[in-house]
This record gives C-alpha cells, structure tokens and sequence, in this order.
C-alpha cells in the first residue's frame, strides 16, 4: 500500500526531501520503511508528532491504506506569546 509521507521543518532537512511515497500496513511499518530510506530521519522521529489524513495519529499500529497521507511534524519553535 504506497502511502505519501509529507515531511516538515527538521524531519524534512535530515531526510533531504519533502514527501516520499513509501510502503506498509500501518503507520508503524511506514516510519520503519523511511528510517531505512533515509537513516538520519530516525534521530528526529522521537520528538516527532504525525497526521495521518490530517487527524493527529499517536497510534502508531492503526492502519493504512493506499493513497493515505501521514504528514511527520518535528515541534515547531515561536508562534504567538
């Protein structure tokens, strides 16, 4: 099942790229196939928070489907005070 992965602000520069189209069965097997992709990401996954299809995902064994979007959020600094 190719699912598109959106990466921002840090995930984004350790992978070297914006999205990728990458395979699995549930959000926990796609992040394992873009550690494999791209090594230095796994440093940044930990502080990392996820949407998948634009709902916030913290179970990482829910599954995917084709065409699924799961956007990879490393915390944001600033924003209003």
């Amino acid at each position: 099942m190719a699912v598109t992965v959106r990466l921002f602000a840090a995930a984004r520069s350790a992978a070297g790229m914006r999205e990728v189209q990458l395979e699995g069965a549930t959000v926990r097997d796609v992040l394992d196939a873009l550690q494999v992709t791209s090594p230095a990401v796994a440093r940044v996954l930990p502080q990392c928070s996820y949407l998948l299809n634009e709902v916030a995902c913290r179970d990482h064994s829910a599954s995917v489907a084709d065409g699924d979007v799961l956007d990879v959020l490393p915390p944001f600094a600033g924003g209003a005070h």
